[in-house]
């Protein structure tokens, strides 16, 4: 919800979606509202819980007042939410999974807002994670892995998969810039002769 108590966006919108609409709301936050049932199935909360980034409220009218939010909103975005759930239908914005209704006190809050977490795009790589130019072309001795490279994600970041793209890249790139220090890379099943004729 944002700071009028009411939802802005289907929560489960790619994250560039819902940053962009989180910078649109007042003072360019939202807050993720959950009940006491979603709390006892979700372990890592309590994580968040530890550091104090949690909001509690025995009541959804004190969890508003603590988070300076419109109290009527709230109750209310709540209200539908829950009989969204019970239809199986999010008819305001579209959330096909709403597995669990939000209607158990104590209630709690976090704020969230846009952060950058990872970056994407930048500098083309092959295989071997030998940097190319713009024309394609192999530039000799440079390798590069991880953010500071185009990597694998394509226009948007593909969740879970941005350390596999910089363990994968960053060791072909160690490897390959300490057995070639020169930039002639030899690939698999190639004799080094082979590979140093092709660089040239």
């Amino acid at each position: 919800v944002n700071q009028d108590g009411k939802r802005f966006i289907n929560e489960l919108q790619t994250r560039d979606v819902v940053s962009a609409a989180e910078l649109k709301q007042p003072g360019k936050v939202g807050y993720l509202v959950f009940d006491t049932a979603t709390r006892k199935s979700l372990k890592a909360i309590e994580t968040y819980i530890k550091k104090g980034l949690v909001t509690e409220g025995a009541t959804l009218d004190e969890l508003a007042d603590k988070l300076k939010i419109n109290a009527a909103n709230l109750k209310a975005t709540m209200e539908q939410y829950a009989k969204f759930q019970a239809d199986k239908k999010d008819a305001e914005f579209g959330r096909a999974d709403m597995p669990r209704p939000l209607t158990e006190g104590p209630w709690f809050a976090v704020q969230v807002t846009p952060a950058v977490h990872h970056t994407m795009g930048g500098l083309r790589i092959n295989t071997e994670a030998q940097v190319l130019d713009k024309k394609g072309h192999v530039i000799p001795g440079l390798f590069a892995a991880g953010e500071v490279t185009g990597g694998v994600h394509g226009a948007n970041r593909l969740g879970g998969n941005a350390m596999a793209d910089i363990v994968t890249f960053g060791r072909i790139a160690g490897r390959n810039a300490a057995e070639q220090p020169t930039g002639v890379i030899v690939p698999r099943g190639q004799k080094p002769e082979d590979a140093e004729k092709a660089a040239v």
